[in-house]
């Protein structure tokens, strides 16, 4: 007869992978914030920055300190910073009423907007410089 203690395997083995596939995505993630503002503080996840020649894609979070008038509290999205050409978009939008993403999820955005400018400052100039180096700032 073998003992049960060989046959049996630890619970943490068993309930661990369970977990962790309950969790959503963001929350494994590696969010690192880039800087605030009265309005807004912005992360990053450091874990999805991927790049193409000029061009680099981040997951971001928004958490606003106050709900818009559309009751969104924070958002997720892709943003996609072109080095070159000082311009960044975003795409791949969900948006909560809770802050970091809690709370009902009230939109979702699949598309891509249009490239628009870096502005000269602020949170996306921060996060620009980031990715693409001091010397490709916004003039």
């Amino acid at each position: 007869m073998i003992p049960t203690s060989r046959c049996r395997r630890p619970w943490p083995a068993l309930v661990l992978p369970a977990l962790l596939a309950l969790l959503p995505a963001a929350a494994l993630a590696d969010w690192v914030k880039v800087g605030e503002t009265a309005a807004v503080a912005l992360y990053m996840d450091r874990s999805s920055l991927r790049r193409t020649e000029d061009t680099w894609r981040v997951w971001e979070i928004q958490d606003l300190r106050a709900a818009d008038p559309d009751g969104v509290r924070s958002r997720r999205y892709v943003n996609e910073y072109d080095c070159r050409n000082r311009m960044h978009r975003i795409g791949r939008m969900t948006s909560h009423a809770g802050p970091m993403l809690t709370g009902a999820q009230l939109f979702e955005v699949e598309e891509f907007g249009y490239w628009r400018t870096i502005p000269a400052a602020g949170l996306f100039t921060r996060a620009y410089t980031l990715h693409c180096g001091a010397g490709a700032a916004p003039r």
